[in-house]
Formats: structure tokens, C-alpha cells, sequence
């Protein structure tokens, strides 16, 4: 089975904010003295090695470090050449050679080669890493052939749809810092938080300069960055990058609405109103870029491992109810969708039934089931599978237990607090009683990903590209990211196993037209299946103080900060 990353979390013209972008403001001198944007995050990365973690902060903070072969511009959404300056792809799919940047140097001055380029990989096709950025093809890792020095090939077990677009996933490490903790088995250990920042190696236009933690982490300009303007200017036009760790919403809108931060994203639709007379002074820019790739999604821990000590992840009491398909698709038609969208984005969002959104207009499925608000349909299902309502307010299983679950999300977000509260509700009218906790954004990641020792969550998807192949690390059975049950060593159940089936048939299908038509079937499986119960798309809008230059806000992450070298203020 295909494995790769990218979950599983941006113009002079159409969308220009302010002057951005616009005449030759990308080409004027790099400007002396205090010259920074700070922006607020909820949580701090987990790491600062990128390939051992694909989360939303560390990927958004990494991009900032470390450098890639080949990035997909957020804008157009297309490949453009990074560290390879061209590359080309064999005519069966099956290799593509990259030709790499001369002159490049680390942050540390060490020259940049194709040796860097294999010893990722070498990492990457390393099992004991498990890296989330990593790619096989049913135990087959990608075959990496050094040319020369600034020349290498990547030749794939099968033919490989959109082979270019899976390096912008691949931070490319350097050999010289990292090979020889690797060479001592604790590569896992590298480039944690504690490590000292000068130790900190990328090829990015920022290199970090100190991390605090639960506070801030601050990079510094690159030196040695590889980029330049078209007049010869080099990038990046920041000296400083501050990102601060406010974990509440609130705190990051009302230090945005102080002036203590220069960019907010995304922007709750009910934040608006309270940034119009900023706007409206001329002091900052709103931009409402339509329907988003973000969608927010509720699923039920489905995993029927064990903890460390023995006991089950999941009480298997509820385990049973959860893994019944009729009860998922009964909890999906109790959830009213349209009033996620109007009470909670304020009418700035989609109801969403899919796996994508309708922001996604190339592979995006409008056939798929959907679950209108129907409480009557909804109790039809439970009855079906056996439970009975004990009293007006109160259901039971067939053996008489009280249906009841805590759904944990993310604290200090008021989306998600709302979301929960209308479930909470929503699902009380079919007897069923939602506990609400929340935790603060990495301790739920952590919880996710590692302990897994939850009953529902609540969290939002972000597509990481527009291709397909994003998804893989989230729709395949062994993926990272496969949250209702993941890194399965074989499919648990058959329509887990078809998915799998397509996705590796669509990864190696060069005609768009089939690969279109069987991620579609995808789609299909997951809107009848319910292992995810989508909820709404939101409109993604941004905000940015008038005098940042060069902005090209996009619905792909890192949506505002994905060209930070061409940032300027």
C-alpha cells in the first residue's frame, strides 16, 4: 500500500492586499534596522526536524527553516523549481530526475549537494524512523540514484501520478549535521526542542534563533539563503520572524487588534465586525478568500488496541457502538450542519458532507451521501441496530447501557467550543449524553497520535495540496494520520481495504480522467462509511496590517506565511 505524507494541517491582482505584490516593491532594496512580523500560534511545533512531524505548527514553522526541491506554489497551486532548478519525468511515470541549484549553501555555510538529497531519503525509507513524509509502495521505498553532484533521480516502484508534487512535503536535511546521530540510532532525538538553535541546520530563508517554550519562537534571517529578487536583492526582506504561542483565540484577536501582531489567520467569521474600524482607519487589511480547503470534521475512536497497561484504548462496550456504521450515520443526521454555518461561522461556511470541500474544484465529489438534519431518520437507524430509548431524554443500548461518550477538542477555541456545544445539544434530543473536554492543542495532538486513549474528537482537516496524493497519509489504513484508527498493519475492515486499493491504483494512474474517477469513489466510501462525520467548510479570511508588502494569501497552508521570503514591510 502507497504511504506518503502531507496531511493530517495565500498577489498583485485579483486578491492584492493593500500594495502587495504589486510594481516594484518586491524588487526594492531589503530595508536596514527593526524590520520583523510576529504572528500568533496556538501551539509551539512539536520538533524542529520536519520529517518526524506533519502537525500544522511544526510544518508551518519548518517551511520557514528548511528548504525543498520543489514547492507548490499555494497561489496557483502549481510546482515551481526551489532547490532543483528543472526537473523531468520519464514517459512511463516510473522516475524523475532533478536537476539541483549550484552555489546553495546550509545556514551554516556548508555547500548544498546532491548527497544531502540522498541521505534524505536513505531517512526517509528508513522504517524506524516512520516518518509522515515518507513514501512506499507496498513495502517498496522510492529508489534514489546520485547522477553527479547536482544531479539525482528518484525511480519509483510503479508509475507515480504527479511525481513532482510529493517533494514540497520532503525537507531536505543536511548530511554533514544530521548523518551522524542517524549512523548512532537516535535520530528520533535530534533536533528536539531542546536543542540549542545554532545546531538548527536548513537551507530555508530563516534559521532559528531562540524557542521558549509556551511563549515564543523567533527565527532570524538566513544569511545564506539561496533566493534573490529580480533586481538581484537577496531574500529574505525580513530580518526576523516572531511567532507567539497563544493557545487562546481570544488572546491572538486582541493582541492583533492592539498591534502587537501583524497577521491573523485564519479569521473567525464572527471576528469581522470587531476588525471593521481597524479596516475602515486604514490600519489593517480583511480578505475573504471563499470557500476554504479547511474542513472541521467529528469521529469516533474506532481503534481496538491496548494501552500500555492492558486495558483497552476504547471501553468495549462503546467500541461496539462506534464501530456500528447505522449509529455513526444516526449521529451524522442528528448534527443540524446549517446551523454550524449560520450560528457559528455567521454564515461565512458550507455545510459539508464530503471528504473534500467545495473549495477543492478539481477532484471534489458532489454525488456523495449526505446527511440532511433528519432526528426522525436518525432514531429509524438506532432502532435498527438495537437501541431503545429507556426514557424521552434517555437511550440505551440492547443491553441496557446509557449511551453516553466524551468528545474531546482543542481548548481556547471558540469555533470548536461552539461545534461542540450544538452537538452537545444537537445529540441530546436523541438521548445520547456528550460529555465536553478540552485540552490544549498538543496535549490533544498528542493524545491523537500517540497515547490514543480517547472515546470522540472534534479538530479540523486542512489539505496540505490539491492532488490526491496529500490524502494518503490520512485515507490509508497504515497512515499517520488515519485518526479513527491508524497505522493498521492490515485494513480492519473491507471498505478500509478498498480505499486502500484506490488510493494506491490512483497514485499510479497517469490518465487524469481515471485517477479523477477513482478518487472519487473514495469519497464515496468515506460519506457512507462515516468514519469521519464532517461538519462544515468554513470561508477561509485573513488579515493583515496595511503595511506588509508582497502577501499572496492562499487557501493551500501555510496560507499567509507559505512565501516568507518575499514578506516585507
Amino acid at each position: 500500500m502507497l504511504k506518503a505524507g502531507k496531511a493530517v494541517l495565500i498577489f498583485c491582482g485579483l486578491l492584492a492586499l493593500a500594495s502587495a505584490g504589486c510594481g516594484k516593491s518586491e524588487d526594492a532594496k531589503r530595508p536596514t534596522g527593526a524590520n520583523r512580523l510576529v504572528i500568533s500560534k496556538s501551539a509551539g511545533p512539536r520538533t524542529f526536524n520536519r520529517l518526524l512531524a506533519s502537525d500544522e505548527q511544526t510544518s508551518s514553522l519548518g517551511d520557514c527553516l528548511m528548504g525543498r526541491l520543489i514547492r507548490i506554489n499555494r497561489q496557483t497551486q502549481q510546482p515551481e523549481a526551489e532547490l532543483a532548478t528543472s526537473w523531468q519525468i520519464s514517459a512511463d511515470g516510473t522516475a524523475l530526475t532533478c536537476e539541483l541549484r549550484r552555489g546553495v549553501k546550509f545556514s551554516d555555510g556548508t555547500p548544498f549537494t546532491a548527497d544531502d538529497v540522498a541521505f534524505t531519503f536513505q531517512v526517509l525509507n528508513d522504517p524506524a524512523i516512520a516518518s509522515p513524509a515518507s513514501f512506499d509502495f507496498d513495502g517498496q521505498p522510492i529508489k534514489v540514484e546520485q547522477l553527479d553532484s547536482h544531479k539525482i533521480r528518484f525511480v519509483f516502484p510503479a508509475p507515480q501520478a504527479a511525481a513532482e508534487r510529493f517533494l514540497d512535503g520532503v525537507a531536505i536535511l543536511p548530511k554533514h549535521s544530521l548523518e551522524p546521530v542517524y549512523r548512532e540510532g537516535k535520530f528520533a532525538q535530534a533536533w528536539t526542542l531542546a536543542t540549542p538553535p545554532e545546531q538548527i541546520v536548513g537551507l530555508g530563508p530563516f534559521k532559528l534563533k531562540e524557542y521558549v517554550a509556551g511563549q515564543r519562537v523567533v527565527l532570524n534571517r538566513n544569511p545564506h539563503y539561496w533566493k534573490k529578487d529580480s533586481s538581484g536583492n537577496q531574500l529574505p526582506y525580513l530580518d526576523e520572524l516572531v511567532f507567539n504561542l497563544d493557545p487562546d483565540r481570544s488572546t491572538q484577536l486582541l493582541k492583533f487588534q492592539q498591534g502587537e501582531t501583524d497577521l491573523l489567520s485564519p479569521v473567525n467569521a464572527d471576528d469581522v465586525a470587531a476588525l471593521a474600524s481597524l479596516e475602515q482607519q486604514g490600519k489593517i487589511k480583511i480578505t475573504d478568500l471563499g470557500p476554504s480547503l479547511i474542513r472541521e470534521i467529528f469521529w469516533f475512536n474506532l481503534n481496538d488496541g491496548k494501552q500500555k497497561n492492558g486495558k483497552p484504548l476504547v471501553d468495549p462496550m462503546k467500541l461496539v457502538w462506534f464501530k456500528d456504521l447505522r449509529f455513526r450515520q444516526a449521529v451524522s443526521h442528528a448534527i443540524d450542519r446549517n446551523a454550524i454555518a449560520n450560528l457559528v461561522f455567521s454564515g461565512k461556511a458550507s455545510p459539508q458532507w464530503s471528504f473534500l470541500s467545495s473549495g477543492d474544484k478539481l477532484w471534489f465529489n458532489a454525488e456523495v451521501k449526505t446527511y440532511p438534519h433528519d432526528l426522525n431518520r436518525a432514531k429509524s437507524l438506532l432502532a435498527e441496530s438495537g437501541f431503545r430509548f429507556k426514557s424521552e431524554t434517555e437511550l440505551v443500548d440492547a443491553k441496557g447501557n446509557p449511551v453516553t461518550f466524551t468528545l474531546m477538542t482543542n481548548a481556547g477555541n471558540a469555533i470548536r467550543q461552539k461545534i461542540s456545544a450544538v452537538i452537545q445539544a444537537d445529540l441530546a434530543k436523541l438521548g445520547i449524553r456528550v460529555v465536553l473536554t478540552s485540552l490544549e492543542s498538543r496535549a490533544m495532538l498528542s493524545t491523537i497520535n500517540d497515547s490514543l486513549n480517547y472515546e470522540a474528537a472534534l479538530l479540523a482537516i486542512v489539505s496540505g495540496d490539491a492532488d490526491p496524493n496529500s490524502h494518503v497519509n490520512v485515507l490509508s489504513s497504515n497512515g499517520l494520520s488515519h485518526w479513527w484508527h491508524p497505522q493498521q498493519s492490515k485494513p480492519a475492515t473491507d471498505w478500509e481495504a478498498r480505499i486502500d486499493d484506490l488510493m494506491k491504483r490512483q497514485t499510479s494512474t497517469l490518465d487524469s480522467t481515471e485517477r479523477k474517477k477513482l478518487f472519487g469513489e473514495v469519497q464515496t466510501i468515506m460519506a457512507e462509511q462515516q468514519p469521519f462525520i464532517f461538519l462544515a467548510s468554513r470561508h477561509l479570511i485573513v488579515a493583515a496590517k496595511f503595511d506588509i508588502q508582497n502577501l499572496k494569501p492562499a487557501l493551500l497552508p501555510d496560507f499567509m506565511l507559505w512565501n516568507c521570503e518575499e514578506l516585507r514591510r
